[in-house]
């Protein structure tokens, strides 16, 4: 029998090796795709002077990348020198190395970043035509709703009685804020992630999931655009008095030569951007549902099925951010708990489906 050769081998086994990748990553590949054909439609379309970038948000993966890996290694490398490994620098490189070898990690790696910025994209050019396709008509309805769910009062009243400190809303605005890195490092963690594959893609597809059937289509259908602009789209004061304490709080933080209250310059900024019809990372005005609740609420009901503990962090992460979205002028309380029920329910039903998958796919 002839035997391969070296060079045979290893083709063989980079064959083999991308095809056990793709198996891995199929799933969420073609769920990618063909959720995002109806976007380019959508776009072909050509709703007013917005159009769809493909490659909107791969710069800044690209660096959240190469910064968090340089982080992870700094870090990596001062824990073997504190835990007094005899060479650290041999199994720092023996570390690395499992990273990137096979080829076929890294280059899935590139593959799911792709496809993340897919994802991304054709939620933030759905979010930026929203009030061409259907304009904001249920602010003034979500506003009675809170109210009548609060006994009466608005919910950032109460958590502005509860929590009356300009220092509070420094806080809790940095919490918020830090919902991107902290959402972030889920993805990241999931990436390379590999002692289960069906919760791997069950936080990717729910996750994938929420973007396009919270954040696009009940976004359309329920077209709201939030506390922090309902003076400009519905010509109604009713939450002045929101914006005035937020306002003072700032003004009293800058001169306490601490930061602002920063999401009064990101209202300001998305206005603006909305007036000048520029597309962009992160644009888009759209109160319902509550994307920060409704991904933080995500990651907390992943996060429990890795580790309790982390899992009941992650629940009070998610309470705190439905508390900013109210507090900040970001959101109706409504939109927060909309978010978070419809999570939890595509979080079972995509474990359902996938199970059926499974099960078709193994039937003995």
């Amino acid at each position: 029998m002839d035997q391969l050769s070296p060079i045979s081998t290893k083709r063989s086994n980079l064959a083999l090796s991308l095809k056990n990748e793709f198996n891995r990553n199929k799933l969420i590949i073609y769920f990618v795709i063909i959720t995002t054909l109806p976007v380019f439609l959508v776009d072909s379309s050509t709703y007013g002077t917005l159009q769809y970038e493909l490659y909107n948000y791969l710069e800044i993966l690209s660096i959240v990348c190469y910064v968090s890996f340089m982080v992870w290694a700094t870090y990596y490398y001062f824990y073997l020198l504190i835990d007094k490994e005899k060479r650290p620098i041999k199994r720092f490189l023996r570390k690395i190395k499992t990273l990137f070898l096979p080829i076929s990690k890294p280059i899935f790696f590139a593959v799911m970043i792709f496809t993340l910025n897919i994802s991304f994209s054709s939620y933030t050019f759905i979010k930026s035509i929203i009030p061409e396709v259907m304009p904001y008509y249920l602010d003034l309805e979500f506003y009675h709703v809170d109210k009548w769910l609060h006994f009466g009062y608005s919910p950032w009243e109460i958590t502005h009685y509860l929590f009356s400190s300009p220092y509070f809303t420094l806080f809790i605005n940095t919490l918020y804020n830090a919902w991107f890195f902290v959402m972030w490092g889920m993805i990241l963690y999931f990436i390379l992630y590999r002692e289960c594959d069906h919760l791997r893609n069950r936080f990717f597809i729910t996750f994938m999931s929420s973007w396009i059937l919270l954040g696009n289509i009940m976004a359309i259908l329920l077209s709201s655009a939030g506390p922090a602009f309902m003076h400009y789209f519905e010509g109604m004061a009713l939450y002045s008095d929101l914006i005035a304490i937020l306002e003072q709080q700032s003004t009293h933080l800058v001169s306490s030569e601490l930061p602002p209250v920063w999401a009064l310059g990101t209202q300001e900024m998305l206005l603006e951007k909305y007036i000048n019809s520029e597309t962009g990372i992160g644009i888009g005005i759209s109160a319902m549902p509550s994307m920060h609740v409704t991904i933080a609420v995500l990651m907390a009901l992943c996060g429990y099925e890795l580790n309790k503990k982390l899992g009941y962090a992650l629940w009070a992460y998610a309470f705190l951010i439905q508390i900013g979205s109210v507090h900040l002028a970001w959101h109706y309380a409504i939109d927060g708990y909309i978010g978070a029920i419809c999570v939890i329910i595509l979080w079972y039903f995509v474990d359902w489906c996938l199970k059926r998958i499974d099960s078709n796919s193994n039937p003995y």
